[in-house]
């Protein structure tokens, strides 16, 4: 399987015009949406210094464990922004991260706090919902892909 061009995070935009900039350089997130965006692809590619570097030293872990909690990122939905623009110090991102953890798709909905502090945007925290679903190997993949499961999100899940 081909690695796409396309930033993992949804944009449309190539991953070197979208994300990959700011997994570099944390000062290239512009917005609260931008940095959310980042750390979403930063998950999907276990990039743990930039998850860690861009969450608030007030409540960020030491480090983080892919190992202990392996999911495949499958994709992400912004459903609504307030604030967070260059000018605010403060934002709010809320979203849906689709991902698939132990055979089951699971919906992560959040609402992320951000803040801007010496013109850096971090992540401080949010309200988490997660929703499990069972997905048979050969039903229709909840991805919305039209394919069955077992050839579509669950083969992602095993390259």
């Amino acid at each position: 399987m081909t690695k796409s061009p396309l930033c993992p995070c949804g944009s449309t935009l190539l991953d070197t015009d979208c994300c990959r900039p700011i997994l570099a350089d944390h000062h290239r997130a512009k917005t609260a949406l931008a940095l959310m965006r980042s750390r979403y692809t930063a998950f999907a590619e276990k990039h743990e210094k930039h998850i860690l570097a861009s969450w608030n030293v007030k409540n960020r872990p030491d480090k983080l464990n892919f190992d202990n909690h392996p999911v495949v990122w499958l994709g992400l939905e912004v459903h609504d922004t307030q604030d967070g623009t260059a000018q605010d110090n403060t934002g709010m991102v809320e979203f849906t991260a689709t991902y698939l953890e132990n055979g089951q798709i699971a919906r992560l909905r959040e609402k992320s706090r951000f803040c801007k502090e010496d013109d850096l945007w971090y992540y401080l925290g949010g309200e988490i919902d997660v929703k499990r679903q069972k997905v048979e190997r050969n039903g229709a993949c909840p991805c919305g892909s039209g394919k069955k499961f077992k050839r579509c999100c669950l083969e992602k899940s095993l390259v």
